[in-house]
């Protein structure tokens, strides 16, 4: 047993990310597991197991009832099993018993989590176009380069927002 908090270790691993430097998360998480006390171990195996939870709830699909009749029409939509009722995902309801009111909530849900991807995808398109006028005559740079390159040019991107 370790003596380090999680939050150490984590922050550790991901250092070295920053450094630049390319890991497997999973070996990653077995070498240092050992450095982790016991409160870390924990709350890791906790996480663990509610990450696993919510992986296979959102692979399951939500499926007609089971009837005698073989030639039963498959549902003309596709949804999970089981779906988060909030934010952060940490309440997972049976999609089938979903009131109105619950769907129209999940559905809000999931568009707040579109909204949020669409939003980040938007940032990543913005960073390559400004990186790509540095790329464009070096292209073996790394994108940390033509943040340098955009740094040093004073930080004003070709849409004339200030890049931070």
């Amino acid at each position: 047993m370790g003596h380090m908090r999680l939050n150490d270790v984590v922050g550790e691993i991901v250092g070295e990310v920053i450094a630049g430097r390319a890991i497997n998360k999973r070996q990653a998480a077995v070498n240092r597991w050992d450095d982790i006390d016991a409160d870390g171990q924990y709350l890791a195996g906790i996480d663990g197991v509610v990450a696993r939870i919510d992986t296979r709830a959102r692979r399951l699909k939500l499926k007609a009832e089971q009837s005698s009749a073989p030639d039963q029409a498959a549902l003309p939509f596709q949804l999970p099993a089981a779906v988060a009722m909030d934010i952060d995902g940490t309440t997972l309801v049976a999609t089938r018993q979903l009131s109105r009111a619950e769907f129209e909530r999940a559905i809000a849900i999931r568009r707040m989590q579109i909204a949020n991807d669409q939003h980040a995808l938007r940032e990543w398109r913005n960073a390559l176009r400004q990186a790509d006028q540095f790329w464009a005559e070096n292209p073996d740079w790394s994108f940390g380069e033509c943040l340098d390159a955009i740094l040093a040019k004073g930080g004003t991107p070709l849409g004339g927002e200030a890049v931070q």
